[in-house]
């Protein structure tokens, strides 16, 4: 038996990225595996190249993995050329209305992604779909139900926690004298920057000026309105000197802004999972968040889940700081998430169970090891 695992991008440390990195290596040690994908950042996978590829592709004996994020036209004509089985790996995709007024070719992307996601379902009715949240599961209504299950992506969560903390970066955030709080996510019009700028605003008005909210996350030159946007509405509230947008950044130095701040804020208005949150809970930060998409699903129990109101936001925020004992029982709730639901073993097992049982691709084993830790 081959493993074929297909994306049209693989990155490194993004969220599908690291599913894909950890799929193979839980396979590759068990079966013959292999990665094919057109632009291939992270390279700690092994790539298939064009010969083998069509050999394996017409092999009854492989099965490929098709982690679908977004439309790809030669991914689609692939998978009609497979004489094995298919197993789909769903990340959900951004509904075209919020690239709408911003850049065309995406919102157009978005759109056919969304069909495709149809489309799949329709041309390969017997295959199994794993979906990273409930939430993504409810895109699947033209799969049987039977083939749906819910898998969480794989992160590196636990791993990163391993890198020394940038102690500069650490003392800047804790010597500032200012509540630090931190959103991490692409600089995109779904992710709801705009609110958060609100809402730091609201806060500078309403409790206090002594606040900074730091945004990591790279800037796309494409969304050069939305982001023209995000710049004057920082002039027009007078944020320069309260909003830091960071950027894209390395493993040791996301581990210092995470222990560093001390509320992570989210008002994204879609997510298929959103991997910061459990990020965040695990680092002890408390989280506020809006009701939306897979967020709920994600942040768990006993958690804080504001309407879409920036005076909610403010007042949350001013009690937390004073009322220590009601941030701790969030930080220990968010603990409590990650690690009954979110750890690496808990996915890996999961995957392993349903891989097993579901897909016939024997990947039990004995012991507690993770092979992602070998």
């Amino acid at each position: 038996m081959n493993i074929l695992i297909m994306s049209p991008t693989v990155l490194q440390h993004d969220a599908v990225g690291n599913d894909i990195e950890a799929m193979y290596k839980i396979i590759s040690p068990r079966f013959p595996c292999m990665v094919f994908a057109e632009s291939k950042i992270n390279k700690h996978v092994e790539y298939i190249d064009e010969q083998l590829l069509n050999e394996w592709l017409d092999d009854p004996s492989t099965v490929v993995i098709y982690h679908h994020s977004i439309y790809w036209h030669t991914g689609e004509l692939l998978l009609k050329s497979v004489k094995g089985r298919i197993i789909f790996k769903y990340h959900n995709i951004t509904p075209a209305s919020f690239f709408q007024d911003y850049f065309g070719p995406y919102a157009k992307l978005c759109e056919l992604g969304r069909h495709q996601t149809e489309q799949l379902q329709l041309l390969f009715p017997i295959s199994l779909w794993l979906a990273d949240s409930i939430f993504n599961a409810q895109d699947l209504k033209h799969t049987n139900q039977e083939n749906v299950e819910v898998c969480p992506p794989f992160h590196r969560i636990e791993t990163i926690d391993q890198w020394d903390m940038d102690n500069q970066i650490y003392s800047e955030i804790k010597d500032g004298g200012n509540i630090n709080l931190l959103f991490v996510g692409r600089v995109a019009p779904n992710k709801g920057h705009l609110q958060l700028l609100e809402i730091l605003h609201n806060i500078k008005i309403n409790y206090t000026s002594n606040v900074k909210l730091r945004v990591i996350g790279k800037f796309d030159e494409n969304l050069r309105g939305y982001n023209e946007i995000i710049k004057d509405k920082i002039g027009e509230y007078r944020l320069k000197k309260n909003v830091e947008f960071i950027g894209e950044i390395n493993e040791k130095s996301l581990v210092s802004y995470y222990k560093g701040s001390d509320f992570f804020v989210c008002t994204s208005e879609h997510e298929g999972f959103c991997v910061p949150i459990i990020e965040a809970q695990y680092f002890g930060l408390p989280v506020l968040t809006i009701s939306s998409s897979a967020v709920d699903e994600t942040i768990g129990s006993q958690q804080l889940i504001l309407d879409n109101d920036v005076r909610q936001f403010t007042a949350a925020i001013e009690l937390l700081t004073s009322k220590r004992e009601y941030k701790d029982y969030l930080i220990e709730n968010g603990h409590i998430n990650f690690n009954q639901r979110f750890r690496v073993e808990i996915i890996e097992n999961q995957f392993r169970r349903i891989m097993t049982e579901h897909a016939q691709i024997p990947l039990m084993k004995k012991g507690r090891n993770s092979d992602l830790h070998e």
